[in-house]
């Protein structure tokens, strides 16, 4: 039997995610996303490709490049997210996974962090 989750989409109000039958999706509004932040996690058997959109108040979304629905995500944030390079979802994919994260939009206003690990503490 296959699952159609974990899934994530986006939508006129922001990005989603939903990892279990019946779960209500939860996630962020465009207008909430300060930074959006990639990374690889090496995990032995795998390499895994994430994204985080990070909250003004330190918090974060994250999302899975093997998720149902990323490819449209990205394709989202590259529509939606003002200034953001056309090659961002590209220069994550070069990334090693024992690089940092590489951050790669943020929001460009009074108060908005330059980068996301200066948000989320890490």
């Amino acid at each position: 039997m296959t699952t159609d989750l974990p899934r994530v989409f986006a939508d006129g109000r922001g990005v989603w995610r939903q990892e279990e039958p019946g779960q209500e999706p939860w996630g962020i509004a465009w207008d909430e996303i300060v930074c959006v932040t990639g990374a690889k996690l090496d995990v032995v058997d795998a390499v895994y490709t994430y994204l985080e959109l990070a909250f003004e108040f330190g918090k974060w979304v994250e999302v899975y490049a093997d998720w149902v629905g990323f490819p449209e995500v990205v394709r989202a944030i590259t529509e939606r997210l003002p200034g953001i390079r056309s090659s961002w979802y590209e220069e994550i994919e070069r990334l090693e996974p024992r690089q940092a994260p590489l951050t790669v939009w943020w929001r460009a206003e009074p108060g908005a962090a330059p980068d996301c690990y200066k948000v989320s503490g890490s």
